[in-house]
Parts: structure tokens; C-alpha cells; sequence
């Protein structure tokens, strides 16, 4: 706390790495006081509003590539990948892309 003014840092990392960094901070510049809070990873997570199976679809179709471009794979042949009808695959991607679009164009 700085003249009566809350700092708030978001650090990402393992607990030993987040906390020899706060110890490096209060030896280093000698600010002390420090509070360590946990998020939740849903908390700050943008695919918190997705299911299970889109999450699943969704990671499978961006490692076997439906994301690049030109497409290394079919949206059929990633259905048969992963064992799910190719009905459901596309409309759990599209359901999933939608909830991610909409929550990074609302989120201020």
C-alpha cells in the first residue's frame, strides 16, 4: 500500500516461483505488506462457460489442426478422430467459438 492506494499484481506461475518473486520484491525495494490471493482458474478463464465435450472438441480440433490454414483436417475426419457423430462436432465447436466471441467482444 502506497499512499493509501491498493497495487494489485496478477502473477501466473508454480507457488515456489510466485512466492520468491514476492520475497524478491519486499528484499529488492522493500515493499512490504504483500497479500498473496489464489484466482481460480474459472475465474479468469475464458472457456469457463463451455462443457466438458467442447472444451474437449475444441482443444482436439486446434491440435490436429482444423484451426490452420489451409486445414490439416476435415471437420469429418476429426469427428472420427475423436469418436463423436460429425453433427455433434460441428455443433459443439460453433457453440464453443460463439461463447468464446461473445465473452472477449462483451468483457470490458
Amino acid at each position: 500500500m502506497t499512499n493509501n492506494r491498493k497495487h494489485i499484481y496478477i502473477i501466473q506461475g508454480t507457488d515456489d516461483n510466485v512466492e520468491r518473486f514476492f520475497k524478491a520484491m519486499e528484499i529488492l525495494w522493500g515493499i512490504k505488506g504483500l497479500k498473496i490471493q489464489k484466482l481460480k482458474q474459472k475465474e479468469c478463464d475464458i472457456l469457463s462457460n463451455l462443457s466438458d465435450n467442447q472444451k474437449k472438441i475444441l482443444n482436439s480440433a486446434r491440435e490436429l489442426g482444423y484451426y490452420d490454414y489451409p486445414r490439416r483436417i476435415t471437420s469429418e475426419e476429426l469427428s472420427k478422430l475423436i469418436g463423436v457423430n460429425k453433427d455433434v462436432t460441428l455443433e459443439n465447436l460453433r457453440k464453443a467459438e460463439k461463447s468464446i466471441i461473445t465473452k472477449i467482444l462483451t468483457e470490458n
